[in-house]
Parts: C-alpha cells; structure tokens; sequence
C-alpha cells in the first residue's frame, strides 16, 4: 500500500500523526509511506528518524494577528509576510503535483495546518481523494478550505462541534491520536528520573511545542512560592530555557532539588506525566488528550492568539465540563496561580475529580479509527476503478463475423 502523509509546522500536528505512522507500519510492513511537510518545521528533523522517507516543499501561512478580518487584510505587519507567503503556497502546490504524480499514493492522510494546503490542493486538481483530520474546535483555514473537496473528514470532538464549519455526512468522529510510547510512563521511574521526593506534590509546566512566555514569566514569579511546598518540572521551550534554567542556578541547593527544568522532553516526557499530580499547560488540542489519556487535572492558560481563538473554546470545553481550570492569560499572575494550586492541593477530591472528567474526552481507539479510514479510502479507489473499466467486447478475439 502506497500511503501520502502530510502536515505538521508544531508539535500539536506531528504527535497524532507519527502515532498514525507506527500503526500503519505495523498494520502492513510492506507499505510505502511517504512524508510531505515543511523545509523549516519540526517534521523535518522528526520524520527521517522514524525510517520513513521525507519530502519537503515550500509553503506559506495566512497570518491574523487581529480579531478583525479587513485589518489583517492591510495590516502593514502581515501585508508584506502574506503576500511573501503566498507565492510560497503557490510554489508547494507545483511541488506537490510533482510528488503526487511520481509518488502515485493509493490513500492520503491530511492533518491540517499550512504544510498541508499545497498537497490538499494538488490532489484536488489529480484527482486523488484524501481524508483530513481536525484537532480542534474551531478548524483551522487550511482544513476549512480542504473540507470542500475531502472524500472524509476526522475530527476530535462529538460532531455537533462541527455543524457550523463541515458537511456533517464526511464527517467521522475519531478523536485524536496518542503516541503509544506516551502511555508507558511509569510514576515511580518518574520520580527517580528527577531525583523527586514521592511524598511532596509535584508540577508539571508545559508551554508547547514552542514555549509560553506567558506562562514562563509568571511561574518565574512564584517559584520560591512553589518550591516551598511543590516540586516543578517545567519544559520552557528553546527562547526561554538558557534564561530560566541561569535562574534556577540562583536558587539554594534545597529548591534547585525540587525544579526541574528542560527546553523539551521527548523520552522522559512519558515519565514526567506519570510523577506529576497537575499540569499547567496551554490549551492545544495535542496536550489535551494526552492528559485526557493520562487522566491529569490541569490549569489551562489558553494562547489569546490562537486562530480562531481555538486554544480558548478547546479549554471552555474541558472547564464546563469540569476536567479542568480554564484561566485567561490577561488575569494569569502570581496571585491568581499561587492562590488555584493552593486549593487544588487543599482539596485533593478536586483532583480526582478532574481525572474522572478528563480521560471522558479520551477515545482509546483512535488510532485505529484513522488508520481504518485511510485504508477504506484506498479500497474504494479500488471499487471505483473496477466500475469506470470498460467492458470488454464480447466478440473481441473471435475473429471476423462471416456473412
């Protein structure tokens, strides 16, 4: 079988999808699987390491940095890098058509994101069916425009989600993958990793693939606060880390025990998760199902910016329904975290409340559920083929009719 993937641009798009990949890999290990994704994004240092092979093309981003569509339009800001990035766009569907039709791929798998337009819109023009898949409440532009032309539509929350945005008939509700490897974290290899006392709470500070300044600046604010009755591993992001970790330098010997701190996590993140009794993250889709997975409480710190406001309505979402605190960065300080993780941990029936809640938004199958579809759509290219053959003369190499 002959698979085309594409996406990725953040951490949020790449974790489903390379937990798609391992289980296609191990479904059929004969597939040829094929990777498309950006020059500069994290996929390209990623997808090479999982031994399979890797395509970039060039792409471009829509950027809105203002709630109001006309000025994003002729914001001075965004006028010149959009224009730039269009042309980039136009570039990566030259490319695409290029791969599509030496690669010739019996099923493509779409997560979304700018990476994946240029391929989208090349299979359109070829063709070729697709399947996308949406991590959010809100969908992304790319996905947006993709839905009109996708054979079928995956998406990470109940349907009723969806109505506004997509045609509810493509539409197939699988939630969103877990890498397997996230699930084998272990609580008391955890704490050994981080040298942590298992009698003291312990935190965990997650700001993205990218890193929140936002977050960063506050809990570099509290710390002497947390340290004195929690432990803390907080993954900072490349910007912050050199700063943060001079910071905890400063700290006495005793508080530098309990504080962790990490520019990224890969194979330890599995064991932070299982030694942590809260998390403090944004609100992309990709960490929220995995503490939906791994059944953590949270404190959400939404990104203001986020298109289409998502990270905000993802998190309304798990706060309504009691899987987690939702607070909004304009009112995130200090104050405001010391004063919720005091009470979190004074009420530890709060805790486990928020674990209940939160695996409801977890589908365990999900990866199965995407994997099924993308091999549905090849088997009905198949049946599609079979029908437009045409049929063969009955008469054909019988020779000449004699009068």
């Amino acid at each position: 079988m002959k698979i085309l993937v594409a996406g990725g641009g953040t951490g949020g798009h790449i974790a489903p999808i390379i937990a798609v990949l391992e289980k296609l890999k191990a479904k059929d290990k004969e597939a040829k699987i094929l990777y498309v994704g950006s020059k500069k994004g994290l996929e390209s240092k990623i997808i090479p390491k999982m031994d399979i092979d890797f395509v970039s093309i060039d792409t471009g981003k829509f950027r809105r940095y203002h709630k109001n569509k006309l000025i994003n339009i002729v914001n001075p800001k965004t006028v010149t890098l959009n224009a730039r990035d269009l042309l980039g766009a136009v570039r990566g569907v030259r490319d695409s058509l290029s791969i599509l039709k030496k690669f010739k791929p019996e099923s493509i798998f779409i997560k979304g994101g700018y990476v994946s337009l240029p391929v989208g819109i090349a299979a359109k023009i070829l063709g070729y069916p697709f399947c996308i898949h949406e991590s959010d409440t809100v969908p992304g532009l790319s996905n947006r425009i993709l839905s009109r032309w996708a054979k079928v539509i995956l998406v990470s929350y109940p349907k009723d989600f969806y109505e506004e945005y997509f045609d509810m008939e493509k539409v197939f509700y699988t939630g969103t993958p877990v890498r397997k490897d996230l699930l084998s974290g272990d609580k008391g290899r955890g704490l050994e990793t981080f040298s942590f006392d298992k009698d003291i709470p312990t935190i965990l500070v997650l700001g993205g693939s990218q890193g929140s300044k936002a977050i960063n600046s506050v809990v570099k604010g509290s710390l002497e606060d947390l340290l004195y009755k929690y432990q803390v591993i907080h993954v900072t992001g490349e910007l912050d880390f050199d700063n943060i970790e001079y910071l905890r330098s400063k700290l006495p010997k005793e508080m530098q025990k309990r504080y962790k701190v990490y520019d990224f996590l890969s194979a330890e993140l599995k064991d932070a998760y299982a030694a942590c009794d809260l998390v403090i993250a944004r609100a992309g889709n990709n960490v929220l199902t995995e503490m939906a997975a791994l059944k953590k409480p949270s404190i959400l710190v939404p990104l203001p910016s986020s298109t289409g406001g998502h990270q905000f309505k993802n998190a309304q979402i798990f706060s309504r329904e009691g899987a987690a605190y939702l607070m909004e960065e304009s009112k995130f300080d200090r104050r405001t975290l010391l004063n919720q993780v005091d009470y979190l941990f004074e009420h530890k029936e709060e805790l486990k409340y928020m674990s209940e809640k939160v695996n409801k938004f977890y589908k365990d199958d999900s990866t199965d559920l995407i994997v099924k579809k993308i091999i549905e759509i090849k088997i009905d290219r198949e049946k599609d083929a079979r029908k437009k053959k045409p049929k063969k003369d009955a008469l054909s190499g019988q020779g000449k009719i004699k009068e």
